[in-house]
């Protein structure tokens, strides 16, 4: 695998995050698992899928919810197929694992602890560094292509909907863990994703969604995406001023969250930073 050649295409679209992409370049060319945790907006499917396609592979997703099952993991008999044809390649439709593990590519598994713990033991084998496989009864026993490679992400700081990892899941596993990014690297990929040439908008639009985790007021501030919405709505507006509250409320309100004995709404909490970030020189009355 040539490393080098590879970081170097993620960082077209990846800002400093050079260590932890050699480190899973390392992991895949060894066959190991990546945990990769992180609270929502820090970038971990951002880093999947980028990785994927530095190394020009299929991006198979799947995203954890508490009905997925590992048939649908791993695959499934059509029943009206197998009347025509039995048990076999023809009836059998492949789950996005097998897919994977059959054709070659990134098995990417978002939220895996939001699913249930047996649809994660299922699919133990196939995590393995020395079987690779998975046994389908009645059909047959797929191994994995050398090109096949599995990330999977969690946010450690939900708790709600979410199920405890087996043992053997985190034993199969390297964990990498990302941060908001904050100052000028968050600056920088707010203007990478926005192709936005005013500095000025991009600094302030960082700024205030770093007051609302840095504010006490709130139990829950938001990430790096609502800055660069922020200044999406923002850019290449001939009066900035008119529509900056306006654009605050859409993108802020449902992001963040009070703490419980915080009376005032959260409206005006965003407007007190927005008084400090935007409106510092306009005059109080």
């Amino acid at each position: 695998m040539q490393v080098q050649m590879i970081l170097s295409k993620c960082k077209e679209n990846l800002v400093d995050l050079d260590d932890h992409i050699i480190l899973i370049l390392k992991a895949i060319d060894q066959n190991i698992s990546i945990i990769v945790e992180g609270e929502s907006g820090t970038g971990k499917t951002e880093l999947a899928k980028t990785i994927a396609f530095a190394l020009e592979r299929p991006f198979y997703r799947v995203d954890g919810d508490e009905n997925l099952t590992i048939t649908q993991l791993r695959g499934w008999f059509d029943p009206s197929l197998v009347i025509e044809s039995g048990f076999g390649e023809k009836s059998f439709i492949p789950g996005p694992l097998t897919l994977a593990m059959s054709k070659g590519g990134l098995f990417f598994f978002n939220e895996v602890n939001r699913a249930p713990s047996e649809s994660i033991n299922g699919a133990l084998s196939a995590m393995d560094s020395s079987e690779r496989s998975i046994e389908i009864p009645q059909y047959m026993n797929i191994k994995a292509r050398d090109d096949f490679y599995t990330i999977f992400t969690l946010n450690p700081s939900e708790y709600i909907g979410t199920n405890p990892l087996p043992e053997a899941f985190f034993d199969r596993c390297i964990r990498i863990h990302l941060t908001h990014k904050t100052g000028k690297i968050a600056e920088e990929i707010v203007k990478l994703r926005t192709n936005c040439a005013d500095d000025d908008l991009i600094h302030k639009c960082v700024l205030f969604t770093e007051k609302t985790r840095s504010n006490t007021d709130f139990e829950r501030g938001a990430s790096i995406r609502a800055a660069i919405q922020l200044t999406q709505l923002l850019m290449n507006e001939e009066n900035q001023d008119k529509h900056i509250i306006q654009a605050i409320n859409a993108v802020y309100s449902g992001k963040i969250k009070l703490q419980p004995d915080i009376s005032r709404s959260v409206e005006k909490c965003l407007h007190e930073i927005a008084d400090e970030v935007f409106f510092e020189n306009r005059p109080k009355n």
